[in-house]
């Protein structure tokens, strides 16, 4: 075994590959939609890793990828903090490269956080869902490819390129949405608890210039301004809460509540 996720593990396979595999229990339409996309990135000038179709194993659903060797995007950071700038830029330009790819094929953007607003529910703070879902439906739709969960640690530094992992999520839409989202994960992903509070707050200062060095230079090469994100705060924040991270619940609802107040009208 080589790491465990929530959905799947991931064993060696071979020497140059690896086996993503189910976890028992969750539905397999989650890994037949990771199929189907990893099949359309992996021709895609996107930095996606090479996918070898599936398999099972004791009945497991599993997906064959190629193995990247090298660290992650996060852990350049950690190890070299003095070229934060430097990996938030290259960082942008790798997401701009994204974008830069026709979506058609995979899921739509819009549709996936329509679902993940509903599989919210209750959790969300009266009228929030119908405000996310009004806010959705007047966005304008797009053709890009959005990888949907972009961030340092899903980006390998292998010796021959940087390679953009996990792209079950990826849908064709917009790609504000999609910077939407990185700005979130970038502003407001949680340090862990267990590291001692100067560590927690160095941590947070450096994912805020690392945010705030991305999105300069991402601007430079695909041009966003600050309506167009604020358009789509709402409804990547709602989503956000339907994927039910507990330890994000309270502050998730303090931004959506302060989102909607902000956003509405008067």
């Amino acid at each position: 075994m080589l790491g465990a996720g929530r959905t799947a593990e991931v064993f060696a396979w071979g020497d140059d590959e690896v086996l993503k595999l189910l976890r028992t229990g969750f539905p397999e339409r989650l890994g037949q939609r990771e199929a189907h996309v990893a099949a359309l990135v992996a021709r895609l000038p996107v930095g996606a890793p090479r996918f070898g179709g599936t398999t099972r194993v004791d009945g497991r659903l599993g997906l064959v990828y190629e193995r990247l060797r090298g660290p992650s995007m996060l852990d350049r950071v950690a190890a070299h903090p003095w070229a934060i700038d430097r990996t938030a830029s290259r960082f942008a330009e790798l997401h701009a490269a994204v974008h830069g790819s026709d979506g058609t094929g995979l899921p739509g953007q819009a549709a996936d956080l329509r679902l993940m607003i509903d599989r919210a529910g209750v959790g969300l703070p009266a009228g929030a869902r119908d405000a996310a879902l009004a806010r959705l439906d007047a966005l304008p739709t797009g053709s890009a490819v959005c990888h949907g969960d972009l961030h340092p640690g899903n980006v390998i530094v292998t010796p021959r390129a940087e390679v953009v992992i996990d792209w079950e999520t990826a849908t064709c839409g917009n790609p504000a949405g999609d910077v939407a989202r990185t700005l979130f994960l970038l502003r407001h992903g949680r340090a862990p608890d267990r590291l001692p509070r100067i560590q927690r707050a160095l941590i947070v200062l450096a994912k805020r210039r690392f945010a705030s060095t991305y999105l300069r230079q991402y601007r430079r090469l695909l041009g966003i301004d600050d309506e167009e994100l604020a358009a789509w705060r709402l409804p990547v924040l709602a989503a956000r809460l339907g994927e039910g991270i507990v330890e994000e619940r309270e502050a998730l609802v303090e931004l959506i509540e302060r989102e909607a107040d902000l956003r509405s009208p008067g």
